[in-house]
């Protein structure tokens, strides 16, 4: 929950503060948007791969790192707003809601796949938090929320979430 009330007290202020510009986003097709919106999640998504495994400590990531990814998420919202508009980087924002550019994440890992071994403890193919089903720091998402802090949240239940979420995200482009 403090996730949350952190990204809507940064990410929103900066994207209410950058509807009063004076600037119009050009005219882009809707596929151009989505394009920029994927790309957007997936450098996200790589970012964190990347980041978290780099950092992570007892599988818990320091402070400062969480601090950053959500400098990052709003830096990309604001980047977003600028090149595409305000639909793009609120579907943007949806996206990583419901969860996708954490199973983008998860893909990032099958596709690397770095070894694991003494000293390596970087998630691959074989050993990754969406692999053992025990999932449970998706409190932020929208079930997350509705859940106990803490609980279990099946895959099963979170990739549907995320199927819908980007299913909203292109509903917000069109």
């Amino acid at each position: 929950m403090k996730s949350v009330v952190v990204i809507v007290l940064v990410v929103l202020p900066v994207m209410l503060r950058a509807q009063d510009t004076p600037y119009s986003a050009p005219e882009l097709t809707l596929f151009e948007r989505a394009g920029y919106v994927a790309g957007t999640s997936l450098v996200f998504s790589f970012a964190d791969y990347v980041g978290y495994n780099a950092v992570r400590v007892n599988n818990q990531a320091p402070l400062w790192y969480r601090i950053s990814q959500i400098g990052l998420q709003a830096g990309l919202s604001y980047l977003l707003y600028r090149i595409c508009g305000l639909s793009s980087a609120i579907a943007f924002n949806v996206i990583w809601w419901t969860w996708g550019d954490d199973i983008a994440y998860y893909g990032w890992a099958d596709l690397i796949n770095p070894a694991r071994g003494p000293g390596s403890e970087w998630e691959n193919r074989e050993h990754n938090g969406l692999r053992d089903n025990q999932i449970t720091w998706a409190y932020w998402t929208p079930i997350g929320l509705l859940r106990p802090m803490g609980s279990r949240i099946p895959r099963d239940v979170l990739i549907p979430q995320a199927i819908v979420g980007l299913s909203v995200s292109m509903a917000i482009l069109w």
